[in-house]
Protein backbone atom coordinates (compact mmCIF):
# COMPACT_ATOMS: atom_id res chain seq x y z
CA UNK A 1 0.00 0.00 0.00
CA UNK A 2 2.93 2.61 -0.97
CA UNK A 3 0.67 5.32 -2.25
CA UNK A 4 -3.25 4.74 -0.68
CA UNK A 5 -2.65 7.22 1.88
CA UNK A 6 -1.49 11.26 0.76
CA UNK A 7 -1.71 14.62 1.79
CA UNK A 8 -3.83 15.31 -1.43
CA UNK A 9 -0.45 16.90 -2.42
CA UNK A 10 -0.05 19.04 0.00
CA UNK A 11 3.27 18.44 2.85
CA UNK A 12 1.89 18.19 6.24
CA UNK A 13 4.04 18.27 9.09
CA UNK A 14 3.63 15.71 12.24
CA UNK A 15 2.11 16.94 15.55
CA UNK A 16 4.02 15.78 18.74
CA UNK A 17 2.21 13.60 21.19
CA UNK A 18 0.40 15.78 24.30
CA UNK A 19 1.73 12.98 26.23
CA UNK A 20 5.21 12.70 26.09
CA UNK A 21 6.48 12.75 28.68
CA UNK A 22 10.39 14.57 29.24
CA UNK A 23 12.67 12.25 31.56
CA UNK A 24 15.81 12.96 32.97
CA UNK A 25 17.14 9.22 32.54
CA UNK A 26 16.67 9.98 29.16
CA UNK A 27 19.97 10.38 27.64
CA UNK A 28 19.29 13.78 26.03
CA UNK A 29 15.64 15.36 25.04
CA UNK A 30 16.19 15.39 21.26
CA UNK A 31 18.32 12.18 21.62
CA UNK A 32 21.22 13.35 20.25
CA UNK A 33 23.07 10.05 21.66
CA UNK A 34 21.22 8.11 19.62
CA UNK A 35 22.26 4.38 19.25
CA UNK A 36 21.65 1.38 17.05
CA UNK A 37 17.77 0.24 16.90
CA UNK A 38 17.96 -3.27 16.52
CA UNK A 39 15.18 -4.87 14.57
CA UNK A 40 13.70 -8.67 15.34
CA UNK A 41 11.35 -10.93 13.00
CA UNK A 42 11.64 -13.71 15.44
CA UNK A 43 9.92 -13.33 18.65
CA UNK A 44 12.45 -16.14 20.53
CA UNK A 45 15.47 -13.91 19.13
CA UNK A 46 14.04 -10.51 20.59
CA UNK A 47 13.16 -12.13 24.02
CA UNK A 48 16.31 -13.63 23.97
CA UNK A 49 17.65 -9.94 23.51
CA UNK A 50 15.60 -8.39 25.86
CA UNK A 51 16.93 -10.81 28.47
CA UNK A 52 20.57 -10.18 27.85
CA UNK A 53 19.82 -6.55 28.53
CA UNK A 54 18.62 -7.67 31.90
CA UNK A 55 15.29 -6.03 30.97
CA UNK A 56 12.12 -7.14 32.35
CA UNK A 57 8.66 -7.51 29.90
CA UNK A 58 5.33 -6.46 30.05
CA UNK A 59 3.34 -8.51 28.05
CA UNK A 60 -0.02 -6.79 26.35
CA UNK A 61 -2.65 -9.03 24.80
CA UNK A 62 -5.73 -6.62 25.43
CA UNK A 63 -7.82 -9.08 27.28
CA UNK A 64 -8.00 -7.10 30.64
CA UNK A 65 -10.49 -4.74 32.00
CA UNK A 66 -8.40 -2.17 31.34
CA UNK A 67 -10.11 -2.30 27.71
CA UNK A 68 -13.75 -3.08 28.27
CA UNK A 69 -14.91 0.04 26.80
CA UNK A 70 -12.98 -0.66 23.54
CA UNK A 71 -14.85 -4.03 22.57
CA UNK A 72 -15.90 -2.98 18.81
CA UNK A 73 -19.18 -5.54 17.07
CA UNK A 74 -20.63 -3.92 14.13
CA UNK A 75 -23.77 -3.96 15.69
CA UNK A 76 -22.12 -2.44 18.92
CA UNK A 77 -18.94 -0.41 18.01
CA UNK A 78 -16.79 1.35 20.59
CA UNK A 79 -13.75 2.88 21.32
CA UNK A 80 -11.58 4.21 23.72
CA UNK A 81 -9.74 7.49 22.74
CA UNK A 82 -6.62 6.62 25.24
CA UNK A 83 -5.81 3.35 27.28
CA UNK A 84 -3.31 3.25 30.21
CA UNK A 85 -2.06 0.18 30.96
CA UNK A 86 0.50 -1.72 32.89
CA UNK A 87 1.83 1.88 32.80
CA UNK A 88 2.06 2.46 29.33
CA UNK A 89 -0.29 4.95 27.57
CA UNK A 90 -1.87 3.88 24.08
CA UNK A 91 -3.36 6.35 21.91
CA UNK A 92 -5.06 6.70 18.20
CA UNK A 93 -2.25 8.73 16.26
CA UNK A 94 -3.49 8.78 12.87
CA UNK A 95 -3.94 12.81 12.76
CA UNK A 96 -0.34 13.11 14.71
CA UNK A 97 0.86 11.86 11.79
CA UNK A 98 -0.94 12.36 8.70
CA UNK A 99 -2.82 15.67 9.57
CA UNK A 100 -6.35 16.75 10.02
CA UNK A 101 -7.60 16.61 6.30
CA UNK A 102 -9.13 13.29 5.85
CA UNK A 103 -12.34 13.41 7.68
CA UNK A 104 -13.62 14.58 11.43
CA UNK A 105 -14.97 11.21 13.25
CA UNK A 106 -13.42 11.01 16.54
CA UNK A 107 -10.61 8.42 16.19
CA UNK A 108 -9.89 6.02 19.30
CA UNK A 109 -8.66 2.45 20.00
CA UNK A 110 -11.10 -0.88 19.64
CA UNK A 111 -10.14 -4.18 20.04
CA UNK A 112 -12.42 -6.93 18.03
CA UNK A 113 -12.09 -10.76 17.95
CA UNK A 114 -11.41 -10.45 13.93
CA UNK A 115 -8.11 -8.82 14.93
CA UNK A 116 -6.86 -11.16 17.61
CA UNK A 117 -3.96 -13.35 17.44
CA UNK A 118 -4.47 -15.22 20.83
CA UNK A 119 -7.36 -14.62 23.44
CA UNK A 120 -10.54 -12.74 22.47
CA UNK A 121 -9.37 -9.31 21.28
CA UNK A 122 -6.86 -7.75 19.43
CA UNK A 123 -6.21 -3.84 19.01
CA UNK A 124 -6.76 -1.56 15.77
CA UNK A 125 -7.46 2.14 15.23
CA UNK A 126 -10.88 3.10 14.40
CA UNK A 127 -11.50 5.72 12.62
CA UNK A 128 -14.90 6.28 12.25
CA UNK A 129 -15.24 5.95 8.26
CA UNK A 130 -12.37 8.43 7.85
CA UNK A 131 -9.61 7.15 4.94
CA UNK A 132 -7.05 6.69 7.88
CA UNK A 133 -4.19 3.97 7.93
CA UNK A 134 -3.60 2.85 11.16
CA UNK A 135 -1.63 4.72 13.60
CA UNK A 136 -1.01 3.98 16.99
CA UNK A 137 1.17 5.56 19.76
CA UNK A 138 2.44 4.43 22.61
CA UNK A 139 4.33 6.87 25.20
CA UNK A 140 5.61 6.25 28.96
CA UNK A 141 6.93 7.98 31.84
CA UNK A 142 10.39 6.47 32.03
CA UNK A 143 12.46 5.55 28.85
CA UNK A 144 11.60 1.42 27.74
CA UNK A 145 13.72 -0.67 25.37
CA UNK A 146 11.81 -2.85 23.56
CA UNK A 147 8.29 -3.03 21.56
CA UNK A 148 7.45 -6.07 20.34
CA UNK A 149 3.91 -7.90 18.66
CA UNK A 150 2.16 -9.27 16.22
CA UNK A 151 0.50 -7.71 13.39
CA UNK A 152 -2.13 -8.60 10.46
CA UNK A 153 -2.40 -6.09 7.51
CA UNK A 154 -5.19 -5.49 5.31
CA UNK A 155 -4.85 -6.87 2.33
CA UNK A 156 -2.12 -9.21 2.64
CA UNK A 157 1.51 -8.10 2.37
CA UNK A 158 1.54 -5.31 3.57
CA UNK A 159 4.87 -4.02 6.22
CA UNK A 160 4.56 -2.38 9.67
CA UNK A 161 7.12 -0.81 11.54
CA UNK A 162 7.78 2.33 13.94
CA UNK A 163 8.47 5.75 14.14
CA UNK A 164 10.12 7.98 16.11
CA UNK A 165 8.24 11.41 15.22
CA UNK A 166 10.85 12.82 18.32
CA UNK A 167 14.02 12.24 16.61
CA UNK A 168 16.41 13.47 13.35
CA UNK A 169 18.46 10.72 12.51
CA UNK A 170 18.19 7.13 12.26
CA UNK A 171 20.62 4.36 11.41
CA UNK A 172 20.25 1.21 8.93
CA UNK A 173 17.55 -0.03 8.67
CA UNK A 174 15.65 3.11 9.49
CA UNK A 175 15.92 6.34 7.74
CA UNK A 176 15.01 10.01 8.67
CA UNK A 177 12.01 11.55 7.30
CA UNK A 178 11.85 15.23 7.40
CA UNK A 179 8.88 16.59 9.09
CA UNK A 180 8.01 13.12 10.31
CA UNK A 181 11.17 11.32 12.21
CA UNK A 182 12.52 8.28 12.30
CA UNK A 183 11.05 5.62 10.47
CA UNK A 184 12.24 1.94 10.84
CA UNK A 185 10.65 -0.78 8.49
CA UNK A 186 10.13 -4.17 10.06
CA UNK A 187 10.37 -5.94 6.74
CA UNK A 188 8.23 -8.84 6.93
CA UNK A 189 5.10 -8.91 5.15
CA UNK A 190 2.25 -9.96 7.00
CA UNK A 191 -0.01 -13.22 5.38
CA UNK A 192 -1.99 -13.63 8.66
CA UNK A 193 -0.08 -12.39 11.98
CA UNK A 194 3.44 -12.00 11.80
CA UNK A 195 5.92 -10.56 14.24
CA UNK A 196 8.13 -7.19 14.14
CA UNK A 197 10.42 -6.36 17.08
CA UNK A 198 12.47 -3.17 17.64
CA UNK A 199 15.08 -2.54 20.57
CA UNK A 200 16.94 0.72 21.41
CA UNK A 201 19.53 0.17 23.93
CA UNK A 202 19.26 3.88 24.80
CA UNK A 203 15.50 3.62 25.62
CA UNK A 204 12.62 6.01 24.22
CA UNK A 205 9.52 7.16 26.17
CA UNK A 206 7.50 7.87 22.78
CA UNK A 207 6.98 5.41 19.75
CA UNK A 208 4.42 5.31 17.25
CA UNK A 209 2.99 2.14 15.32
CA UNK A 210 2.82 2.31 11.93
CA UNK A 211 2.81 0.91 8.35
CA UNK A 212 6.02 1.79 6.51
CA UNK A 213 5.89 5.06 5.27
CA UNK A 214 7.67 7.69 3.08
CA UNK A 215 8.31 11.70 1.62
CA UNK A 216 8.12 11.64 -2.11
CA UNK A 217 10.04 14.18 -4.24
CA UNK A 218 7.31 16.81 -3.40
CA UNK A 219 7.64 16.04 0.38
CA UNK A 220 4.11 14.60 0.38
CA UNK A 221 3.87 11.60 2.77
CA UNK A 222 2.98 8.49 0.73
CA UNK A 223 2.83 4.66 2.85
CA UNK A 224 0.93 3.39 5.70
CA UNK A 225 -1.18 0.48 6.42
CA UNK A 226 -4.29 -0.91 7.54
CA UNK A 227 -3.63 -3.69 10.47
CA UNK A 228 -4.75 -5.37 13.76
CA UNK A 229 -2.27 -6.15 16.27
CA UNK A 230 -2.18 -8.65 19.37
CA UNK A 231 -0.09 -10.02 22.10
CA UNK A 232 2.55 -7.69 22.19
CA UNK A 233 5.91 -7.89 24.54
CA UNK A 234 7.29 -4.62 25.37
CA UNK A 235 11.06 -4.48 26.80
CA UNK A 236 10.92 -2.67 30.57
CA UNK A 237 13.51 -1.61 33.17
CA UNK A 238 13.26 -3.34 36.22
CA UNK A 239 11.31 -2.02 38.47
CA UNK A 240 8.76 -0.82 36.05
CA UNK A 241 6.17 -3.39 36.94
CA UNK A 242 4.06 -2.28 39.77
CA UNK A 243 2.99 -5.30 41.87
CA UNK A 244 -0.22 -6.18 41.43
CA UNK A 245 -2.98 -6.24 44.70
CA UNK A 246 -3.88 -9.31 45.74
CA UNK A 247 -7.42 -8.62 45.94
CA UNK A 248 -7.48 -6.85 42.88
CA UNK A 249 -9.49 -9.91 40.87
CA UNK A 250 -10.61 -8.13 38.38
CA UNK A 251 -7.89 -6.52 36.78
CA UNK A 252 -9.32 -2.93 37.03
CA UNK A 253 -6.03 -1.71 39.18
CA UNK A 254 -8.03 -1.35 42.20
CA UNK A 255 -9.40 -3.38 45.40
CA UNK A 256 -12.87 -2.44 45.77
CA UNK A 257 -16.94 -3.22 45.91
CA UNK A 258 -16.65 -5.20 42.40
CA UNK A 259 -13.88 -7.80 43.76
CA UNK A 260 -15.88 -8.37 47.28
CA UNK A 261 -18.62 -9.07 44.85
CA UNK A 262 -17.22 -11.12 42.71
CA UNK A 263 -15.71 -13.14 45.98
CA UNK A 264 -18.78 -13.80 47.57
CA UNK A 265 -20.19 -15.24 44.54
CA UNK A 266 -17.64 -17.56 44.25
CA UNK A 267 -17.22 -18.29 48.16
CA UNK A 268 -17.67 -22.25 48.80
CA UNK A 269 -15.54 -22.85 45.10
CA UNK A 270 -12.49 -23.81 43.54
CA UNK A 271 -12.76 -20.91 41.32
CA UNK A 272 -9.42 -20.08 40.71
CA UNK A 273 -9.37 -16.17 40.25
CA UNK A 274 -10.79 -16.05 43.75
CA UNK A 275 -8.44 -18.03 45.75
CA UNK A 276 -5.97 -15.35 46.59
CA UNK A 277 -4.15 -17.71 49.03
CA UNK A 278 -3.50 -20.51 46.43
CA UNK A 279 -5.17 -23.45 48.39
CA UNK A 280 -7.45 -25.06 46.37
CA UNK A 281 -10.84 -23.31 48.07
CA UNK A 282 -12.49 -20.22 47.84
CA UNK A 283 -12.80 -18.96 51.62
CA UNK A 284 -12.91 -16.97 54.94
CA UNK A 285 -8.90 -16.74 54.01
CA UNK A 286 -9.32 -15.67 50.49
CA UNK A 287 -12.08 -13.03 52.27
CA UNK A 288 -9.42 -11.54 54.55
CA UNK A 289 -6.82 -11.40 51.67
CA UNK A 290 -9.61 -9.02 50.28
CA UNK A 291 -10.35 -7.27 53.10
CA UNK A 292 -6.40 -6.30 54.04
CA UNK A 293 -6.32 -4.67 50.60
CA UNK A 294 -9.31 -2.95 50.23
CA UNK A 295 -9.25 0.31 49.12
CA UNK A 296 -5.66 -0.04 47.56
CA UNK A 297 -5.61 1.40 44.18
CA UNK A 298 -2.75 1.40 41.19
CA UNK A 299 -2.64 -2.24 40.77
CA UNK A 300 -1.86 -3.88 37.92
Amino acid sequence: MTDDFTTGGQPVSATPSTYLISCALLAGAAHAALGAVERYKVESEYLARLAELGLDTVQEGFESSVWDGSRYTIVDPHHLVQAESQGILWEPAARDVWGGGFGFHQHGLSTTPNWARSGGWGLFEDHGGDPYPTTIRLTTPVPIFGVGGWYNTNPDGENVGILFDDRTTANAPGYFLPGFGAMYPGDNPSFGHVFVGFIDPDGFTNVILTGVIQVNEKGILEGGAIFGCDDFTIGVPQGFITPPCPGDINGDGAVDTADLGILLGDFGSNNTQSDLNSDGIIDTADLGVLLNGFGETGCL
